[in-house]
């Protein structure tokens, strides 16, 4: 079969492309403040709080999930995709084989994630790179066989299944899923618990939280599916075309919000039509499910237009070291707000309400932007970044630093053909 014309293009200098990075720091930005809403998995509060503080609270808990979650998860994974494809492009270029070298570093990502996940029981990198596998056997089928596969996908079809049965079957009570069982074990634990009693716990069936909830959830299909998405994106360069950014952005930004327009009042209106107790739970996470599409489908597209035409391109090139340093940033983060709430540390989940949490969460990021900003003055990748660039060629010989501080090395945030810059 011949290769996908993505995998023909010419060599080109490595260059950034920044818009790809400044929507992924962005989701990842989204990311971060539902998981201090969480408490990082917590999901423990004060136990006693003012009338105006439990307002603001549940003001701030229900307007973290209503923006973020769900949704910012899938930017990160169809980015995953893209990021996919442009690697593709390189390696193609350089003679790599890719049906070697990506799973190598998909297991590398495992590894760091299973690391990460030690201490935070909810990292995501362990899915991504098991999830990522099948990338390597799809990569060079068709386009049009690749559409329909993310459609197939991202309908979630097993879910749907389950939920339709639910609808359809009044009397029906279903199962418990098992990942609430070991949810609770392991919160107990994180609540109450040493840091040698999280480590043993979270190295040991602590695993398994987030491997049922990927499962029961129907997350699985959705993510496979946002990242055969985003490899089409990437084949393509459509985030490096002006032109091509821009009408991919209206048709996702109008789509978005006719499907929103229609799931989320079916979502909110499930318990009106006697939809209740395990049966909502199933049909409100489908349903859930296409609603949260919806959004993150009205987030790229809103943000992809502000970039490329509504003149603000330079403020959110804010968002572009987080994006660069994606891995790194995702990984500190957990590294110092999980042992800031969890018991063996500060515990402040006891004394931090949501409000506080996202506060505290806002000024972690400024910091967290501006060292990645002075970071990048100097040197060329993060430092999780270049690890896992360096073990991916098994070689030390990737460049760290740069040779002359504070150059910046070439960048894109797309191709202006058309568009008048």
């Amino acid at each position: 079969m011949n290769a996908p014309r993505s995998l023909a293009v010419p060599a080109a200098p490595e260059t950034r492309i920044t818009l790809i990075d400044a929507l992924r720091g962005s989701a990842l930005v989204g990311l971060f403040m539902v998981h201090c809403v969480e408490h990082f998995e917590l999901s423990l509060y004060p136990e006693h709080s003012s009338a105006l503080m439990k307002q603001l609270d549940g003001w701030t808990n229900d307007a973290a999930f209503f923006l973020f979650s769900g949704k910012a998860y899938a930017i990160f994974a169809m980015m995953f995709g893209v990021s996919f494809a442009l690697i593709l492009d390189s390696w193609s270029r350089k003679g790599i084989n890719v049906m070697t070298r990506f799973p190598w570093r998909l297991l590398l990502l495992g590894v760091l994630g299973y690391l990460n996940a030690i201490l935070y029981n909810g990292d995501i990198l362990l899915i991504m790179a098991v999830l990522g596998l099948p990338l390597v056997l799809i990569y060079r089928w068709p386009d049009r066989v690749l559409g329909v596969l993310a459609g197939l996908l991202l309908l979630q079809l097993p879910s749907a299944w389950q939920a339709v049965y639910c609808l359809l079957h009044p009397e029906f009570t279903p199962a418990q899923p098992v990942h609430w069982g070991l949810f609770g074990q392991v919160r107990q634990v994180s609540a109450e618990g040493s840091l040698l009693e999280v480590i043993r716990t979270n190295g040991g069936y602590g695993q398994m939280v987030r491997l049922w909830f990927t499962y029961e959830t129907g997350r699985y299909t959705q993510m496979l599916g946002l990242f055969v998405a985003g490899l089409l994106l990437g084949r393509h360069h459509i985030l490096e075309n002006a032109v091509a950014a821009r009408r991919l952005a209206w048709r996702a930004l109008l789509g978005g919000v006719v499907g929103f327009a229609v799931f989320y009042p079916l979502k909110t209106g499930l318990e009106g039509w006697g939809v209740t107790g395990m049966r909502h739970y199933y049909v409100s996470g489908w349903i859930g499910a296409y609603c949260n599409l919806a959004q993150a489908a009205i987030w790229v597209g809103g943000f992809v237009l502000l970039y490329v035409q509504g003149g603000w391109r330079r403020a959110l090139d804010w968002f572009v070291p987080l994006g660069r340093m994606s891995l790194t940033c995702y990984v500190t983060q957990a590294l110092f707000f999980v042992p800031f709430f969890y018991n063996y540390g500060l515990g402040l989940y006891r004394h931090l309400g949501q409000f506080h949490s996202v506060l505290c969460g806002l000024g972690f990021i400024v910091v967290q932007t501006v060292i990645a900003h002075a970071w990048l003055r100097h040197f060329h990748y993060g430092p999780l970044e270049w690890i896992w660039r360096a073990g991916t060629i098994r070689s030390l010989s990737t460049p760290f630093r740069k040779t002359a501080p504070g150059r910046r090395e070439p960048e894109r945030a797309v191709h202006m053909a058309g568009s008048g810059e």
